[in-house]
């Protein structure tokens, strides 16, 4: 399925585009741990990195049917245990800490959003007047909730995950029917496998679906991040942490701030080198290129008179003299003078 080709994204005023620096998102809504300092901190080593955006989560503790689920995540190399909806009830901010968190953000110059997982999420993070919304991988089928986005008139960021084309066909039309706003797809997956990992659907949805792509980073890895660059993805998301020895969901799977710094500075570097998809030397390769490209020359000496020939004529560096793309004009004339072995030909140099 095919959508408008000018579907243009933005978060407050910035393209989000192919052309545009990737946009750079901080994913803290589980290693926030729900307390309003660490976020804080977080948000604060967020901005010092360089990224564009930190994204939170507003979790519905309630939504479970058994309260009884546990959630296995690993911290430290070791693995825990925990309540589900417990756990979903401490990642809770209430009105008010959320109003600090979007001001600390403010504050440190990058932009505040968070992926919202029930209908009542969205009334909140709407009366914070944020700028754009994000679900999850698990909500794509949710289609009340993408509806209730949709009606803001909002742009939505979507993680991908599960979702087959199906599911992507019907979230575009429930946007588009409730008059919502643009969409941003980010690839991601839940597998340790390469080979399922899929990592051309980046390119893919860009084309196919004319819809702007990015990725969600998974884990500390950055191969697949560089990856993405170069498939064409225009916003990356990588989870951070304060510390990985704090005993937090997804602490295993999140960089620290200092490497969180490096991870930015190589992003920055790969996506400089991308360049245009056309060829295009360098000014140092076409420099290098008067040097050791080739020019007709002259194998033997060759008396006046006569003629040139592949025996007396061939190519030899450097490449300041007449390209041997032109050398079969030159064989079979004659030679104006005598001329001596290695010497360049030139345009007076026949008759």
């Amino acid at each position: 399925m095919e959508v408008n080709s000018e579907n243009l994204f933005e978060i407050n005023g910035r393209a989000i585009a192919s052309g545009q620096p990737c946009y750079l998102v901080a994913e803290v809504g589980t290693t926030c741990l729900g307390e309003l300092s660490k976020a804080l901190d977080l948000i604060a080593a967020a901005a010092d990195a360089g990224m564009d955006a930190v994204k939170f989560q507003m979790i519905d503790p309630d939504q479970l049917s058994d309260d009884e689920v546990e959630y296995r995540f690993s911290a430290g190399g070791v693995e825990h245990v925990l309540n589900m909806k417990e756990m979903f009830e401490r990642l809770s901010f209430s009105d008010d800490e959320w109003s600090e968190v979007q001001k600390a953000c403010l504050a440190h110059g990058v932009d505040f959003f968070a992926t919202v997982d029930y209908v009542g999420g969205v009334d909140r993070l709407e009366k914070l007047n944020v700028a754009v919304h994000k679900i999850g991988a698990w909500d794509i089928t949710y289609r009340q909730l993408v509806e209730k986005i949709a009606a803001t008139g909002k742009s939505l960021i979507v993680d991908l995950g599960p979702a087959a084309e199906k599911n992507l066909d019907d979230l575009v039309e429930w946007t588009r029917t409730c008059g919502g706003g643009n969409l941003l797809l980010l690839h991601d997956f839940h597998t340790s496998i390469p080979e399922q990992m899929n990592m051309q659907a980046i390119s893919y949805l860009n084309h196919s679906y004319k819809i702007p792509c990015g990725f969600s980073s998974p884990a500390r890895d950055d191969d697949l991040d560089v990856l993405a660059i170069g498939l064409g993805a225009v916003m990356l998301e990588k989870r951070l942490i304060m510390s990985r020895e704090e005993i937090a969901f997804h602490a295993d799977e999140s960089l620290e701030p200092d490497e969180l710094k490096v991870w930015v500075s190589r992003i920055r570097h790969v996506e400089s080198a991308l360049g245009k998809q056309q060829v295009i030397p360098s000014d140092a390769d076409i420099e290098l290129s008067k040097e050791y490209f080739r020019s007709v020359c002259t194998l033997a000496p060759i008396a006046k008179g006569e003629q040139l020939s592949e025996d007396n004529v061939g190519a030899k560096r450097p490449g300041i003299g007449i390209p041997t793309t032109r050398m079969r004009e030159f064989i079979g004339k004659e030679c104006a003078s005598s001329l001596e072995e290695n010497h360049l030909i030139r345009e007076e140099d026949v008759l």
